[in-house]
């Protein structure tokens, strides 16, 4: 029989046993609030006592989910040791995950030819990786193979990476499975043969990619289960971190610690306060507000991004999320320094004071102000609808089928300035929508497309640039710190932040299903200010800890 077919077999039959119910096991450095990342602990994360938010059902259905492109290229990197730089390329020939705005939607993730084809290829070639360096493979194996024919170390190659990969332990029938690959490895004289098959079948085996969770039935409920400690553990370093259980975790969930709402308090009371917790909340900010992927050059979207996530991080660590729309400091390197046009005291990166009122929180930073960008500057709709949609929640309907937006704006004379071009008030199937998301726009015409201040527009320095705007029902505004002000005034922003975070968590749009857990939390997140003890508070309550099937 071919070696490809063996290893897809091992990997459906694998599959199989996990759909037929067999369930397994029901028995860093820490968030900081500087840039240069000296320790200042985690932030406030009182999240209450376990349980306190959401009854067991309080979660609508979860979808079965798959491993996200950011999420397996994560969980490579940590079960392998090999660098990011040297995995990304591999990753890079699956199909694009959907974005809602995350990345991670269930519903987006249809399986399909590509995404089998480029699963085989990844596959193969981190299994190349591991067996091409003698040191990483003994390290992953925990034994240096005697020759060609040592099944015993085979087969501990199979325990230990099967158990970091599966997310679980094995079973003796698998261990054996994999350790009858070494007859190979006798065939052909080298041991790497079957080692190489080994890691290849791991890694396409289903439980690898996708998020099964097939739990233990609740007594006198059909519609729900409670997961076992495994899918616990896989729930929480998926969530908390964006990456696969480390042995430590898997450890704990072996003994036991995640067996009730206390000890799995605890253990992501622990999680939360690791640095790969900083860096996903960092990214679900990035995803959420839409500058996960700056369209600058290299250098400048680093600097900015560190600027970005500076802030956000010293804000998490004081437990003081609204900040980040307020801030009067930010983090500067030379790049950014130089870019916004900020003295940058001694020349070496740090925190800075704004000069001026024209600059406050992350809404004048270059990243956020990124989006909208259009026809070769801002657009005051794109960005408009961006604050309207991302920051505070609200629909806006599909423009009318008749106007073609890739087209620029044409009210007003050929040389109109900007104000006038995008005057929608003779255009009645356009004009509500408009008079709501353009006078968001035009609040932050100061800046550039990536955030430079500007009194007029580019090359037509005849068109001044008022800058003033309006977030409707709320109140006129003048520049980005201001508009971070009347968002906060609005009432809104905690609610639509807390239904952002549980998406991203969840891997779905919420639903009426989900509306009691969603208000609590909300009321949770309005009297904290604290996003890091929000994401606690939805990790240790009864409803993270199960699934709900219907």
């Amino acid at each position: 029989m071919h070696r490809h077919v063996l290893l897809l077999a091992a990997s459906f039959a694998s599959f199989a046993c996990a759909g037929g119910g067999h369930v397994h096991g029901a028995g860093g450095d820490e968030l900081d609030a500087s840039a240069g990342g000296s320790s200042d602990g985690g932030g406030s994360t009182d999240a209450g006592a376990p349980g306190e938010i959401g009854d067991a059902d309080a979660l609508g259905p979860i979808a079965l989910r798959r491993l996200s492109r950011a999420e397996l290229q994560a969980a490579l990197v940590d079960l392998t040791g090999l660098p990011a730089d040297e995995i990304a390329p591999l990753i890079a020939v699956l199909p694009g995950d959907g974005t809602t705005p995350y990345d991670n939607d269930a519903a987006l993730q249809e399986p399909s030819g590509p995404l089998v084809e480029g699963m085989f290829a990844i596959a193969e070639g981190v299994a190349d990786r591991i067996v091409s360096d003698h040191a990483r493979r003994d390290a992953l194996m925990g034994c240096s193979p005697a020759g060609p024919d040592d099944a015993a170390c085979l087969r501990s190659f199979a325990e230990r990476f099967g158990r970091r990969v599966l997310r679980r332990p094995l079973e003796p029938d698998e261990l054996d499975a994999y350790a009858a690959f070494s007859s190979f490895a006798v065939e052909d004289a080298d041991f790497d043969v079957a080692a190489r098959m080994v890691a290849t079948a791991l890694l396409l085996d289903a439980r690898f990619l996708y998020r099964i969770e097939i739990g233990t039935p609740v007594a006198d409920r059909d519609d729900l289960v409670q997961l076992d400690a495994y899918e616990l553990a896989t729930r929480l370093a998926l969530t908390l971190w964006g990456t696969v259980p480390d042995d430590a975790l898997l450890d704990r969930a072996a003994a036991g610690a995640l067996d009730d709402g206390a000890g799995a308090a605890e253990v992501a009371l622990g999680l939360l306060q690791d640095r790969r917790a900083l860096r996903q909340l960092q990214r679900m900010h990035a995803l959420w507000l839409g500058y996960e992927n700056l369209a600058m050059t290299p250098a400048l979207a680093a600097s900015l991004r560190a600027e970005t996530d500076a802030v956000l991080e010293r804000a998490l660590a004081d437990g003081a999320w609204s900040t980040i729309f307020t801030s009067e400091q930010t983090w500067l390197d030379a790049t950014s320094a130089a870019h916004y046009e900020i003295p940058l005291p001694g020349g070496t990166p740090g925190w800075v004071d704004y000069p001026d009122v024209r600059r406050r929180g992350v809404l004048s930073h270059g990243t956020l102000l990124s989006l909208g960008a259009k026809f070769g500057d801002t657009s005051p709709t794109e960005r408009g609808k961006a604050i309207w949609t991302r920051l505070l929640c609200h629909e806006i309907p599909p423009p009318p089928p008749q106007v073609d937006t890739g087209l620029p704006p044409t009210g007003g004379p050929a040389d109109a300035c900007k104000l006038e071009r995008y005057d929608m008030r003779d255009k009645s199937e356009c004009s509500s929508c408009h008079g709501i998301i353009d006078t968001i726009g035009f609040g932050l015409e100061n800046y550039g497309p990536e955030g430079q201040w500007r009194t007029s527009e580019p090359g037509r320095p005849e068109c001044s640039i008022d800058g003033h705007g309006t977030l409707t029902g709320v109140g006129d505004f003048a520049g980005a710190g201001a508009l971070g002000e009347l968002l906060l005034e609005s009432g809104e922003l905690e609610g639509c932040y807390t239904r952002n975070m549980l998406q991203f968590a969840i891997g779905r749009v919420p639903t009426d299903d989900d509306d009691d857990l969603l208000t609590q939390l909300t009321a949770r997140f309005e009297d904290t200010d604290d996003a890091a003890s929000l994401l606690l508070s939805l990790v240790t309550s009864d409803a993270f800890r199960h699934r709900r099937l219907q």
